[in-house]
């Protein structure tokens, strides 16, 4: 089958980074997957491309251009898609109408968080299927929206585990200025508000005063960098902590940690999560979202409520603590990923569902 992924762009994201990756998968099978940006493609197109995903942008500017729908039923039927894999709301408009106007056979689509706003039926009803990435969001998209509850299905999102796996990490701290002896806490995500770093820094300053040798690692960009910068001055660790950005080596920089933590409002089913717990890193996240179907409570790390440094603080301590606890709760958690969350796994029941849609519409002409 020839399959199109549609995204607003390639710009850095878990959900580009995903969709990129599962294109890379179905090529190396028995189909055809490539990606079209609505808009501009981003700097991601150049990873794409490294992994021979083809990559097609229409330029479409902000806020609603009915346009490009012509334009992307053009391009459906010049490069014969036979499935359309929509990614998100916006793409979910444009995708499920320019499918319908060229004559698509399977067009499905997946939600990447947990927020879901209310969208008109007839969008839901041009989709064969809905894909959910926790159950978590199941339940809320079915709550908020008149979606059929048949046509609605959980796939979990999945990493390459052969990327992200445990190892030595002495040689990254030396590169990194850590010392050997430092506890190195660290998290990947964009610095926003759903995200909630300003709670993590509040919880690291607690863990300072016991762990004087505790150092933390923010990893990831975003509009609020240089407040959180400003929260770990009034904090006094602005020596203990390292803002580093965005960051093209966060394999090797997850490797480098003792511990991750999540401190997110609001989450579907992080990547980074995945990919710390398939580095062998205990893990300490809030019980948001997807979090508690990836992490289990006691076993693989700890969970504990959003927006309450002292809890953060007591999971984290209580793991460097520990005799032995982060070892093997890093060990159970690279397992539970291996069994759970790979990528050969996602993109399995992607092709299945693909081909069972197929099946089914060819049955049904």
């Amino acid at each position: 089958m020839r399959i199109l992924q549609i995204v607003n762009t390639l710009q850095y994201g878990g959900l580009e980074k995903l969709v990129i990756e599962l294109s890379a998968q179905l090529n190396s099978g028995q189909h055809e997957s490539r990606v079209c940006c609505l808009e501009g493609p981003g700097p991601l197109q150049v990873e794409a491309e490294r992994r021979r995903v083809a990559v097609h942008s229409l330029g479409k500017r902000p806020g609603v251009n009915l346009m490009v729908i012509p334009r992307l039923a053009s391009l459906l039927r010049r490069e014969r898609i036979d499935v359309v894999h929509t990614h998100n709301m916006g793409p979910l408009l444009y995708g499920s109408l320019a499918a319908r106007l060229a004559g698509v056979r399977v067009v499905i689509n997946t939600r990447h968080g947990r927020e879901w706003k209310q969208r008109p039926a007839f969008l839901w009803a041009m989709n064969h299927a809905v894909v959910a990435i926790s159950e978590d969001a199941k339940r809320r998209l079915l709550a908020s929206n008149d979606v059929p509850r048949e046509r609605v299905q959980v796939i979990y999102n999945g990493i390459d585990i052969h990327t992200f796996v445990p190892s030595s990490h002495g040689a990254i701290r030396t590169r990194e200025g850590i010392a050997e002896q430092d506890l190195v806490i660290g998290t990947v995500a964009r610095l926003a508000v759903e995200k909630d770093q300003s709670t993590l820094l509040r919880a690291f300053a607690k863990v300072c005063t016991v762990w004087n040798n505790a150092v933390l690692l923010v990893i990831g960009d975003g509009e609020l960098r240089s407040s959180l910068e400003h929260l770990a001055n009034e904090l006094a660790i602005r020596d203990r902590v390292k803002f580093l950005g965005f960051r093209q080596d966060v394999a090797d920089l997850v490797k480098a940690l003792d511990l991750f933590v999540l401190s997110s409002v609001t989450e579907g089913i992080s990547l980074t999560l995945l990919e710390a717990m398939a580095a062998g890193k205990p893990v300490v996240a809030t019980a948001v979202g997807g979090n508690p179907e990836v992490i289990q409570d006691g076993v693989t790390g700890f969970l504990v409520p959003p927006k309450d440094p002292d809890a953060l603080a007591s999971a984290i301590t209580c793991l460097l603590a520990g005799n032995g606890l982060m070892s093997r709760m890093g060990s159970a958690g690279r397992r539970r990923i291996e069994a759970q969350f790979t990528l050969h796994r996602m993109a399995e029941a992607y092709e299945t569902l693909y081909e069972r849609i197929s099946t089914r519409r060819s049955h049904h002409r």
